[in-house]
């Protein structure tokens, strides 16, 4: 029997984002999928990508970014017209670039930089992480999550890696990567302030304050992210103020405390840029960063960009189960858990009787959740989002997937399309973490979500100001400013998240409209886009009847 390195496999599993966790494993140990030996997909797509479009003077500056960057896709994605991106967490792990005290391994990340450049990504945003073989604190074990704030021997090998990285891809001319294309200038340093760190607060911020001033020294223009928040427990479900008050003084065991979470806010001297991310519903989005702004505001940090650094297209439904019942996130609720829970498991096997009606369900879910995290983004006024997923987080073995799903919930199947693992590694092997992800990817057919992201990227290209209306109770309508005239993107949400089985609640309202007719798009939810109808407007109303897909209303010409 083959016998398998612990450790690495450890190393495996904490390069990875969120719940994704028990795939990896999965994923790692399976040489068949490592191989590529997966269910055959439909052949890739080709697209030319578009070369980028130069942003409006007055634009309001939102970012719509893909993540997480593989390799082998970049190309494909390109034709959604999106053109900044995060690569996959473990491309720029210290112990990935560093092996070993001073000798640099660039081929992976330089592999990845170079793919999604080349396909017209002219933006990058790359997160630092000091975990490594050979300078933590402590290292990482099974049931040990270590610390991986350097050995105080090492602290200034730490701040060399994070200069010689930024110096990397600044495109100054100066030590540059090889064929280069563009300069980088978006950094975060660390990944996640939950398990992703799992040191004390203190010790973050001392690595945030050697990594900030190393960062401006090697490139002025940077941009610096804080470690990502992630609070999606305290503002599920619409918690009003005294409910949101009570789960801020709980610490579950999948994030850090809020009092760590105000100490990291705190070192504004060290940050320019908030992340926090998005994994449950989109409602969340709004109060974290009212929460978010707030903190700011009492350490008198002053108004400091916000940026969703990993969002999941929807929410994830249910989370962290397994010998115990799954955590439910809004719209789940615990009397809807194991439904949710049961549908999940059909899109997981392919021999379940109800798998192609479960599958097409969970597709049209992820286009609707994906438009709406984006809106609800840009009209909170945040400076950009990252969505995933670029493909599922399955193995493709139906028991092993069915057995995954009450720990990793709808999140295994949000690919925005199909791929296959290959055994390509165009940059070589990745050294000490991640080593899945040195393969490349070769990209299937494009699911609903994919032709969703390239509306709403279309739709909201160049918006100028947005306001939310107020059209009733469960209605989420919002009015984009653009210079090629007004948008209003509206959805219809029931407090409940409808089955395949069951109708879509719908509700009627009636839109102040300045002009006699309005074309309506609506949300792509299946692979064939409908096409754009005409609706007439009475009295300067127009009549609409809503249900949980957004639709795209512009005046008609």
């Amino acid at each position: 029997m083959k016998q398998y390195d612990v450790p690495r496999i450890w190393r495996t599993l904490q390069d990875s984002t969120g719940l994704r966790l028990f795939v990896l494993l999965l994923a790692f140990i399976m040489p068949a999928l490592a191989c590529g030996q997966a269910t055959p997909m439909p052949p890739p797509i080709t697209p030319t990508p578009a070369p980028p479009t130069p942003p409006s003077p007055n634009a309001t500056p939102f970012t719509i970014a893909l993540e997480y960057g593989i390799l082998g896709v970049a190309d494909a994605y390109a034709a959604t017209g999106i053109t900044y991106a995060k690569p996959q967490l473990v491309y720029t792990v210290w112990g990935n670039v560093e092996p070993e005290p001073g000798r640099y391994v660039w081929g992976p990340l330089d592999a990845v930089v170079g793919e999604y450049h080349a396909a017209g990504f002219t933006g990058l945003q790359l997160l630092l992480s000091a975990d490594s073989p050979w300078a933590n604190s402590q290292q990482p074990k099974l049931g040990d999550l270590g610390n991986t704030f350097p050995q105080e021997a090492f602290l200034n090998d730490y701040v060399a890696f994070v200069t010689n990285v930024v110096e990397r891809y600044d495109a100054d001319g100066i030590d540059d990567m090889p064929g280069l294309r563009y300069p980088i200038h978006d950094y975060g340093v660390e990944r996640e302030f939950t398990g992703f760190w799992p040191g004390p607060a203190a010790d973050y911020v001392r690595l945030l304050r050697l990594a900030y001033p190393a960062i401006k020294a090697a490139d002025p223009q940077a941009q610096v992210l804080l470690v990502a928040l992630l609070m999606g427990d305290v503002f599920d479900a619409y918690p009003d103020q005294a409910e949101i008050d009570r789960r801020l003084t709980q610490t579950p065991s999948f994030r850090k405390s809020v009092a760590d979470i105000r100490l990291i806010l705190s070192a504004c001297d060290a940050y320019d840029i908030v992340d926090f991310h998005s994994l449950a519903d989109y409602s969340e989005i709004p109060p974290t960063a009212a929460w978010i702004r707030q903190q700011l505001a009492d350490n008198g940090c002053g108004d400091r960009p916000i940026w969703i650094g990993d969002a999941f297209p929807m929410s994830g439904l249910f989370g962290f189960g397994g010998f115990v019942p799954p955590i439910p996130f809004w719209p789940i609720t615990g009397e809807t858990r194991d439904a949710a829970v049961a549908w999940i498991q059909a899109v997981a096997d392919p021999a379940d009787p109800d798998h192609e009606a479960a599958q097409a369900w969970m597709r049209a879910e992820t286009a609707r959740g994906l438009v709406k995290k984006i809106v609800v983004a840009a009209a909170a006024h945040l400076r950009g989002i990252n969505v995933g997923n670029l493909e599922d987080w399955k193995t493709g073995i139906a028991g092993v997937d069915k057995a995954a799903v009450p720990s990793l919930g709808a999140a295994m199947f949000m690919g925005l399309m199909d791929t296959t693992i290959t055994a390509r590694q165009p940059g070589g092997e990745l050294p000490y973490s991640g080593q899945l992800w040195a393969s490349a990817r070769r990209a299937g057919a494009p699911r609903p979500a994919f032709y969703a992201l390239t509306l709403v990227a279309e739709q909201l290209d160049g918006f100028t100001g947005v306001a939310r209306l107020d059209l009733g109770e469960g209605v989420w309508a919002f009015q984009f400013e653009r210079p090629q005239g007004p948008l209003w993107v509206l959805w219809y949400d029931a407090g409940a998240l409808a089955f395949p089985i069951a109708p879509a609640p719908n509700g009627a309202v009636t839109l102040p409209f300045p002009a006699a007719a309005a074309e309506v798009r609506q949300t792509p939810t299946t692979a064939d886009a409908p096409a754009a109808v005409r609706v007439a407007a009475t009295d300067g109303l127009l009549p609409l009847t809503l249900d949980a897909t957004p639709i795209f209303i512009t005046v008609a010409p």
